[in-house]
């Protein structure tokens, strides 16, 4: 969910794909033999899998959200299509098995009081010659000259940029304490690369956000910050 001034901007699919994922799981646990993992860790990630393979519906008024699940309801093709990619999802999720499922956002669970609640962070690096997207590197994201702490274990900093990842980062930062509900503050961070291929590569920028004193939803949290495509210059030799 995305707010401007006082409107409120709304993705319907997230709503159906997390009541989908949990309708799922909870059958899956009621069963005689249990396929996934179905911790409350395991079925958001399900659930970000599934919404990043669909078509998302924004709304920002009563009207336009009662428009679209009239929609919705009728699209029986795209429920299909929500339903399949949630099991796979979850077949996924479950394969992996992670050592820190069932512990994970032990941050946000333990949290009390004002904070600021930080985006992620995502953006994509180029070779500045071939214009390919890049692997085989670490990313970091910093603040005065430290690695900025992740909100919990499955994110990771420095980032390695992979095969099956290549060019792009992700960063989630942990929500920083405030002093008092509705603060306005700046933070400043830095994108780092230190390779033997490249040469070194900086990228500084800003987010403003301004404390709450409630947790927000998981799925609202902090919403998304993309950077700007990056190029990083080959060393030479």
């Amino acid at each position: 969910m995305a707010t401007h001034k006082s409107l409120v901007i709304h993705n319907l699919m997230e709503e159906s794909v997390l009541r989908i994922v949990d309708d799922i799981c909870d059958d899956d646990e009621a069963s005689a033999a249990p396929r996934y993992c179905t911790s409350a860790e395991c079925r958001m990630d399900a659930a970000c899998f599934v919404l990043n393979r669909i078509p998302q519906r924004y709304v920002s008024s009563q009207r336009g959200q009662a428009h679209t699940e009239l929609e919705l309801s009728r699209d029986q093709q795209l429920f299909v299509d929500m339903v399949t990619l949630a099991h796979e999802g979850l077949r996924r999720v479950s394969s992996v098995r992670r050592s820190f499922y069932g512990e994970a956002n032990t941050f946000v669970r333990s949290v009390s009081g004002p904070h600021f609640y930080l985006p992620t962070i995502k953006g994509r690096l180029f070779n500045g010659t071939s214009f390919e997207l890049i692997t085989d590197v670490e990313v970091q994201l910093l603040h005065d000259e430290s690695p900025v702490t992740m909100i919990d274990s499955r994110w990771q900093n420095p980032y390695p940029i992979v095969v099956n990842t290549a060019g792009t980062y992700l960063f989630w930062p942990q929500p920083v304490q405030a002093p008092h509900d509705g603060e306005e503050r700046v933070f400043e961070y830095e994108i780092r690369v230190e390779s033997d291929q490249y040469e070194p590569f900086r990228h500084f920028f800003a987010i403003t956000r301004t404390s709450v004193d409630q947790i927000p939803d998981a799925l609202e949290m902090g919403g998304e910050r993309r950077l700007p495509d990056l190029y990083l210059v080959p060393a030479p030799g």
